[in-house]
C-alpha cells in the first residue's frame, strides 16, 4: 500500500483526520487482551450500543427461544464472542461519522444503508465458502467509507468526480484515481490504519476494488468483499439490473453454485437486512427481494420474457439516472455560475458583476423613476495592516468586513468587492438619507469591535462615501454616480479617514 498521495492531499489542504472512536479503542483493547468480562462491561456502560446488542441478540436472525435476551453475558453466549466483536467496532465506527442528510448531490443515509447491505454480503458470502475470518462483516460495512471521508473533507471538489463518474460511466475508483491520484478505497485504507484497526480490515479495504493486486494472504478477502460489493449495488445503485445480471454470471463462479442458489442469496440479503439496519439506528424500510421486483414486472408484461422485464426495467433505470444527472449538471452549472460571479476571497460579487448590474440597476431606477445610490467604502490604512500582521491578517479582516456587510443589508442591496481593499454596495430604490444611515451604521460597527486573529486583536476603521440620484430627473449615467460615490470616498479618505461624505448626484 502506498498512501504518499493520501499524506500529500491532507499535508497540502491542512486536513486534519476524524479520531478513533473511544469506544473503538476500548473495544479493540478488551479484544487483544482476550478480556471478555471487560467487553460485556465496554458494550454495557455504552447504552445506546447496549440497546443494539440486545435487540440483535432477540431479533429473527438470532432469537432461538421464547424466552427474552436481557443481559449483555447472555447475549455474547448466544451471538458469540466474533459476532458482538464486529457489530460493537463496526457501530463505533460508524456512529463516528455523520449519518443523515443531503448535501452536492450525497446521500448519507443511502450510503449507510448500502453499506450495511455491503456487510451483510459479505457475511452471507463467508458463510457460503466456510470462510471463518470474522472480520468480514465490518470490513463489509466499512469498505467504501473513504467515499464519505472524501466528501466530507473534499466537498465540492469531490462532487465533481461524482459528476465525472456519471458522464464517462467509469467506475468511481478509476475517476478518482485520474482526477485525484488516489482512491475512496486507500483513503478509508489510511484512516484506519492511523486508527490502528486491525491489519486484515486495512488490507480488506484498501484492495477491494483491485483485488488481483492484493497480497496473497488477503486477496480472497479481497475479493468476497468486491462480490459483496456487487450484490449490495443490487439493492443500492443508480444501475440494479445492470448489478443484478452480473452477479448472476460471477456469484456462481465464486462460490461454485447455481444460478437458482444465487437468486435465493440476493433475496437472502434483502431479507436479513431488514433486521440490521436497526441496529445502525437507520431507518428500517422494506427491502422486497430482486426477485419480487422481476416476477412484478413480469406479470405487468404478461407473456413478455424476464428478460424483456428486466430490460424495460433497466431502462426505466437509466432514465432515472438520466434524470438525475440532469439535476447533478444544472447544480454544477450553479455553481459554476457562482464562482464566475463572486469574489473567492470575499464570496461577495466580484468587479465585473458589480458593472453589470450597476447598469442593470440604472436603467430600472430611470424606467420606474425611482432613486438609486451607492456606497464605495475603503479601509484605512490597510497596507499598515499587511506590513505589521501579515497577509493572512489582512485576508482575515477582508473576509470578516465582507461578512458584517453581508448582516447589515437587505437582500434587494448588491455588495461587491471592488478592489483590493475597497468595496461597493448598490442601493436600488435608496435615497442619500437611507444609504446614509446604512454606510454611518457600517462605519461605527467596524470601528467599534476589533478583528480577533490568532493572539491579536486588530482594531480597523473605514471611509466612507455615498452618492445617490433619480436617474429619471437628470441626464446623469452609471459611470457619474460611480464616479461621484468615489469622489465622495477619496475625500473622506484625505480628510481624516473613518468618516462618511455623501453627495446627491446633479
Amino acid at each position: 500500500m502506498n498512501f504518499k498521495k493520501v499524506e500529500e492531499l491532507l499535508d497540502k489542504r491542512r486536513i486534519n483526520l476524524p479520531s478513533p472512536p473511544a469506544l473503538a479503542i476500548r473495544l479493540l483493547e478488551s479484544v487483544r487482551e482476550e478480556d471478555y468480562k471487560r467487553l460485556a462491561e465496554t458494550i454495557r456502560l455504552d447504552p445506546a450500543l447496549a440497546a443494539r446488542v440486545l435487540g440483535l441478540a432477540n431479533s429473527q436472525l438470532y432469537r432461538t427461544g421464547a424466552t427474552e435476551i436481557t443481559s449483555i453475558e447472555t447475549a455474547l453466549s448466544l451471538l458469540g464472542t466474533d459476532v458482538i466483536k464486529n457489530m460493537a467496532l463496526s457501530f463505533a465506527v460508524a456512529h463516528s461519522f455523520p449519518r443523515k442528510g443531503r448535501s452536492y448531490g450525497f446521500d448519507l443515509e443511502r450510503f449507510w444503508k448500502r453499506a450495511v447491505t455491503n456487510a451483510v454480503s459479505a457475511r452471507l458470502l463467508a458463510q457460503r465458502i466456510s470462510l471463518e475470518d470474522d472480520h468480514l462483516f465490518t470490513a463489509g460495512l466499512l469498505m467504501d467509507l473513504g467515499v464519505l471521508l472524501l466528501h466530507l473533507i473534499l466537498e465540492e471538489e469531490y462532487a465533481r468526480v461524482f459528476d465525472e463518474k456519471e458522464v464517462s460511466e467509469k467506475p468511481l475508483w478509476e475517476v478518482e484515481q485520474a482526477l485525484l491520484g488516489f482512491t475512496h478505497a486507500e483513503a478509508g485504507a489510511y484512516l484506519f490504519r492511523r486508527w490502528h484497526l486491525p491489519e486484515h480490515i486495512i488490507q480488506d479495504v484498501c484492495f477491494h476494488h483491485r483485488w488481483e493486486e492484493a497480497p496473497e494472504e488477503f486477496r480472497e478477502h479481497a475479493r468476497l468483499l468486491s462480490m459483496a460489493a456487487l450484490l449490495g449495488g443490487i439493492y443500492f445503485s443508480e444501475k440494479k439490473t445492470v448489478k443484478y445480471n452480473r452477479a448472476l454470471r460471477e456469484i456462481p463462479k465464486f462460490l461454485g453454485i447455481s444460478g437458482e442458489d444465487t437468486e435465493a442469496l440476493i433475496d437472502q440479503v434483502a431479507r436479513e437486512c431488514q433486521e440490521i439496519f436497526s441496529f445502525f439506528d437507520l431507518p428500517v424500510e422494506n427491502i422486497p427481494p430482486y426477485s419480487e421486483l422481476v416476477e412484478e414486472a413480469h406479470q405487468e408484461l404478461e407473456r413478455l420474457s424476464l428478460n424483456c422485464a428486466l430490460i424495460l426495467r433497466q431502462l426505466k433505470e437509466e432514465k432515472a439516472r438520466a434524470e438525475e444527472l440532469a439535476h447533478r449538471l444544472r447544480e454544477a452549472n450553479e455553481r459554476l455560475r457562482l464562482l464566475s460571479i463572486l469574489d473567492g476571497l470575499t464570496e461577495l460579487y466580484n468587479h465585473r458583476y458589480f458593472q453589470e448590474r450597476l447598469r442593470e440597476e440604472f436603467e430600472r431606477a430611470r424606467r420606474y423613476r425611482r432613486s438609486i445610490s451607492l456606497i464605495m467604502l475603503d479601509i484605512d490604512h490597510f497596507k499598515k495592516i499587511n506590513d505589521t500582521y501579515g497577509h493572512l491578517a489582512g485576508d482575515f479582516i477582508l473576509r470578516g468586513l465582507s461578512r458584517l456587510i453581508r448582516e447589515n443589508i437587505r437582500k434587494s442591496d448588491i455588495p461587491a468587492r471592488y478592489g483590493g481593499e475597497e468595496f461597493a454596495i448598490i442601493l436600488p430604490e435608496t435615497d442619500l438619507r437611507g444609504a446614509s444611515v446604512l454606510g454611518e451604521r457600517l462605519r461605527e460597527k467596524v470601528a467599534q469591535e476589533p478583528f480577533y486573529f490568532e493572539e491579536h486583536a486588530i482594531r480597523v476603521t473605514i471611509s466612507v462615501g455615498v452618492a445617490s440620484c433619480f436617474p429619471s430627473m437628470n441626464g446623469t449615467d452609471p459611470r457619474k454616480l460611480l464616479e461621484t460615490a468615489d469622489k465622495a470616498l477619496y475625500y473622506s479618505k484625505t480628510h481624516g479617514r473613518n468618516r462618511l461624505t455623501a453627495v446627491i448626484v446633479h
